[in-house]
């Protein structure tokens, strides 16, 4: 059947309905618009009106985008939260945030201490936030703002509950205790800075240093155990916020277990976690969100 070559016109949407359902692909077309933003979480609403026609040019023209950008409740000037809009525009695609859902999980390293500001290994020692901590853990609230966290979860030490709780008073949402969060035994390295480290047990720092795991003599909690603990807490978090945007706070030993890197404090990475007993890195370490970059220490 002969066309004319332009997509047949969209209809008025009332805001309370859900997009159609033919209108965009599965998931996989979702992370390809996605990318399409560049990470971008905020962005103009003439801007988002650009890229769609951009990546759906056989679906959507110029003006059945604005259509569907007055559709889903954002604003059509000004700025747009490019995930609300997605999460909306690709509700079938996503099972309306069914039990087959990927979770996005914020996974935050905790606000500054005094410890962290004298580069000394905390591990277990409960040390509370200092000053600049407590506005840390205000950044990273605020940059979460829009994420529409349905939980956040965190370690029961003082320096990451008090940055979970920041940010759950923030989302409005219950702060959620996990010992499974708690930060990794370092051992004979707890309570010494590295220079001292160095000087009494060289190998123990040699390999903190190149990310490796420590030797015995370290005394510290075996990698295995840390990472099986705490992609424990992760796939439950998952299960129970299937499709759903999530926080966890916890430490930057953790960290380093998991993703083999160093993080800074106050730090957000985001992970995809699900379905199933799976997860993935999309962003390690931001700290945009901060005034200043966080120690890593």
């Amino acid at each position: 059947q002969a066309t004319s070559g332009r997509p047949p016109p969209i209809p008025s949407i009332p805001r309370t309905q859900t997009p159609p359902p033919a209108l965009m692909g599965g998931a996989d077309e979702l992370e390809l618009v996605r990318a399409a933003f560049g990470g971008a979480q905020v962005v103009d609403a003439e801007q988002l009106v650009q890229i769609l026609t951009t990546v759906a040019p056989g679906k959507l023209t110029e003006e059945s985008a604005r259509r569907l950008l007055e559709a889903s409740g954002q604003a059509t000037e000004g700025p747009v939260h490019v995930d609300d809009f997605l999460r909306w525009l690709f509700a079938e695609a996503a099972g309306q945030a069914s039990a087959g859902a990927a979770t996005e999980v914020f996974f935050c390293r905790h606000g500054e201490t005094d410890w962290n500001l004298s580069h000394k290994l905390q591990g277990l020692t409960d040390i509370p936030l200092n000053d600049a901590g407590r506005e840390q853990a205000g950044c990273i609230a605020e940059a979460l703002g829009p994420k529409k966290l349905a939980a956040v979860w965190t370690s029961p030490l003082m320096r990451a509950r008090d940055t979970g709780a920041a940010i759950a008073q923030a989302a409005g949402v219950e702060l959620q205790v996990d010992e499974r969060l708690r930060e990794r035994n370092l051992g004979v390295m707890e309570g010494r800075t590295g220079k001292e480290i160095e000087a009494e047990f060289p190998h123990v720092w040699e390999a903190w240093k190149s990310l490796q795991e420590l030797p015995p003599e370290g005394k510290a909690e075996p990698e295995p155990e840390v990472i099986a603990r705490v992609e424990a807490a992760l796939f439950d978090l998952a299960a129970a916020h299937p499709g759903r945007a999530v926080a966890v706070v916890a430490h930057g030993a953790v960290l380093r277990c998991l993703c083999r890197k160093t993080f800074g404090n106050a730090s957000i990475s985001t992970l995809r976690v699900g379905p199933g007993r799976s997860w993935k890195p999309v962003q390690l370490d931001d700290g945009s969100h901060l005034k200043t970059p966080g120690l890593k220490v």
